[in-house]
């Protein structure tokens, strides 16, 4: 079979193909068109999908594609358009949910027993699942390795050796980064139950909340550790650069520390108040279009991926796979960070799979800079984190 690898499809050359004579006949009933956002995995991807065509008598064409959901709805009305998606992230499923461009998955298709939790959980939307995991990342603890000889079990105490030794950093103003202080307190942002989230239950205010962002005002104002000036990337070379001695990363920073030659080593999160530190868990997804016409052949294509490719889409691209049994793997067991990794992901949890956590970003760090400067107290600053996302919540689906 002729192999082929599409680069990006613009919207007007989409357009143009449904309104041309050729894109106007009927689709090819034996090809599947799979948009993937992936580009160093893309070859892998390639090679496995012609793996299962060259079985099953079809031809996959794989486009390299970071799709809008607007891009996608016009897409897929051209007979040559996108049967599937392969490999976005989890937080953009919801948009496509709610599009209705999604089809559910079979009930057949897959265990979810077979996958690590939070990865299955970031296929869900309102209790139906809706995608297929293909990979897992999280952050977890990097530490220097010239100033740390070892890494403090819990929070409270590594606190209090950074305060006198080398210093901690992260932005703290992010919910990304404070999510597991919460957690670890009882506090949540969206409820989660049987599959779905209750976006009118906001947890982020009640009293294990405002214990854990007492925390992070000490963070700034007692330990002086941190500052709202402090960003991701100001965090990141501070830590690279020897001037702290540990940072909150992820696996796309390693090749960046490498390749400085900061001496650096990855453990899993600390506790925090007696409790695992939940980090939030990133799942790359593959879904069917709900227009496709071949969609039970696009869910047999993914996952014959997913069952053949994990390993090579690993070592080719750094991706943990989120199938158990390849995270078992000795090349990966074989891999410290890794190993880290997978640890940490055992603890942690998707940001919530809806539409409506797109609110929370500028509000939670926007109340955090109020609080470090001594406008809001924790207690206030968290009832008015959420106040703002009620309201905005509101405004969002005011308009459904």
């Amino acid at each position: 079979m002729r192999r082929k690898i599409i680069a990006v499809l613009t919207l007007g050359t989409l357009a143009s193909l449904a309104l041309s004579g050729c894109g106007a006949g009927k689709a090819n009933d034996t090809k599947l068109t799979v948009w993937t956002n992936m580009s160093v995995e893309a070859d892998t991807i390639q090679k496995y999908a012609d793996e299962w065509a060259e079985a099953n008598g079809y031809e996959v064409e794989i486009v390299h594609q970071s799709p809008s959901v607007q891009q996608f709805a016009q897409a897929v009305n051209s007979p040559d358009g996108p049967d599937a998606v392969v490999g976005i992230p989890n937080d953009q499923l919801a948009d496509y949910v709610n599009a209705g461009l999604a089809a559910k998955v079979p009930d057949d298709l897959y265990h979810d027993e077979d996958f690590s939790e939070a990865a299955v959980q970031a296929c869900y939307v309102g209790g139906s699942r809706y995608a297929a995991p293909l990979s897992v990342e999280t952050t977890a603890l990097f530490y220097n390795t010239d100033l740390v000889s070892q890494v403090p079990d819990t929070w409270e105490e590594l606190v209090e050796q950074a305060a006198k030794d080398g210093g901690v950093s992260f932005d703290a103003t992010s919910i990304y980064y404070d999510l597991g202080f919460v957690r670890a307190c009882g506090g949540y942002i969206f409820q989660y139950e049987n599959g779905a989230y209750d976006v009118s239950d906001i947890g982020l205010a009640n009293e294990g909340a405002v214990k854990a962002y007492e925390f992070i005002n000490d963070l700034c104002n007692e330990y002086h550790l941190l500052s709202a000036d402090v960003t991701a990337d100001i965090a990141r070379s501070n830590f690279q650069n020897g001037q702290t001695a540990y940072f909150i990363g992820g696996p796309w920073d390693i090749d960046g520390f490498t390749s400085a030659g900061t001496n650096f080593g990855i453990s899993r999160m600390p506790t925090f108040n007696g409790q695992p530190f939940v980090t939030p868990v990133g799942t790359q997804i593959s879904f069917v279009s709900n227009k496709s016409s071949k969609q039970d052949k696009a869910w047999e294509m993914i996952m014959y991926l997913i069952d053949n490719g994990a390993m090579e889409m690993y070592e080719s691209g750094d991706r943990i796979p989120a199938k158990l049994s390849d995270q078992t793997n000795e090349t990966i067991q074989g891999n410290e960070y890794s190993k880290a990794f997978i640890a940490q992901i055992n603890d942690g949890e998707p940001m919530p799979t809806v539409s409506e956590m797109g609110q929370l970003w500028g509000i939670h760090t926007n109340n955090i800079r109020s609080m470090w400067t001594g406008e809001l107290t924790p207690a206030e600053a968290a009832n008015n984190m959420v106040k703002q996302l009620e309201e905005a919540v509101a405004l969002m689906n005011s308009g459904k």
